[in-house]
């Protein structure tokens, strides 16, 4: 048996419960501060997100926009998610940003993993985005990201899965370079065995 296993027959025997996101996390709608208030300037104020423009296979990167009157702000450590198109793709943000109206910060509340919640977020995307509307921008609204179903683990059971799903991760991440380095090996040697000299007449 697993240490997984172990930990959810002693801790859930009985299944776990799933409760609503906005019951287990303080959720934040962005608000895009004035177009006067924006600019490129690294002084200008506290960095500013308005979409996924910047966002990383897991973690935030950084924007070049920052508002020195910024209207909603996220927390580091919040989950940052995309509620305009593309709806659903997440980041995790370790510093505090503010946010436009295509993102909502996610922060977990004691009983819930960061990480935990990004996961899960990630593995029910695709009902996530069944929930958006609009013929333009696809789209989700306050109650939507409020409503999604989240099950509530105890927090070893959480901090277990996210240690599986992290060593998973790297080693994903490790696969993609090597197979990015054997593609460019590949078109090297490719290229060296199709290169002929040209038979002068």
């Amino acid at each position: 048996m697993s240490k997984l296993e172990e930990l959810i027959a002693e801790l859930c025997p009985d299944g776990v419960e799933y409760r609503m996101l906005y019951e287990i996390a303080d959720l934040t709608m962005g608000t895009s501060p004035s177009g006067s208030t924006i600019s490129t300037d690294p002084s200008g104020g506290i960095e500013f997100h308005q979409g996924k423009t910047f966002f990383g296979n897991m973690m935030l990167g950084h924007s070049n926009m920052c508002t020195s009157a910024p209207v909603k702000e996220a927390e580091a450590g919040s989950i940052i998610m995309s509620v305009r198109a593309p709806v659903g793709d997440t980041n995790i943000t370790d510093r505090k940003i503010a946010i436009g109206r295509g993102l909502c910060g996610i922060l977990g509340k004691e009983a819930l993993e960061t990480k935990f919640l990004y996961y899960y977020l990630n593995a029910c995307v695709n009902d996530i985005k069944k929930k958006s509307t609009g013929s333009t921008f696809q789209a989700i609204n306050t109650n939507d990201v409020k409503s999604i179903s989240i099950p509530l683990p105890p927090l070893p059971v959480q901090r277990e899965i996210v240690r599986i799903l992290d060593n998973f991760t790297e080693l994903a991440a490790e696969l993609a370079a090597e197979l990015a380095a054997r593609k460019k090996q590949y078109e090297y040697y490719r290229d060296r065995l199709l290169t002929f000299r040209e038979k002068t007449p």
